[in-house]
């Protein structure tokens, strides 16, 4: 899974992806130092887990869509089969 660093207290996020939590965890550490004196900011921050997208990068379609295609094809089977 994907991680990202957010700073709460400036709106600051990391500008990439992280594959492993501790590199995500050392950009935390990183951003105390620079901009926040090397406290935790006062509204708190932290390395959350993301995920990607729909299903990775697009080349399949998402879960809703293809639900609604399944519920489409559906209704259509049962009006052509009366």
């Amino acid at each position: 899974m994907p991680y990202l660093y957010l700073c709460r207290q400036c709106g600051a996020v990391s500008p990439e992806r992280h594959s492993r939590r501790a590199d995500a965890e050392d950009e935390q550490l990183q951003h105390r130092q620079t901009a926040h004196g090397g406290l935790a900011p006062a509204a708190g921050d932290g390395v959350r887990e993301v995920h990607d997208q729909a299903r990775g990068d697009g080349c399949l379609p998402s879960g809703s869509a293809l639900f609604i295609a399944f519920l489409l094809l559906a209704v259509l089977a049962n009006c052509w089969g009366r």
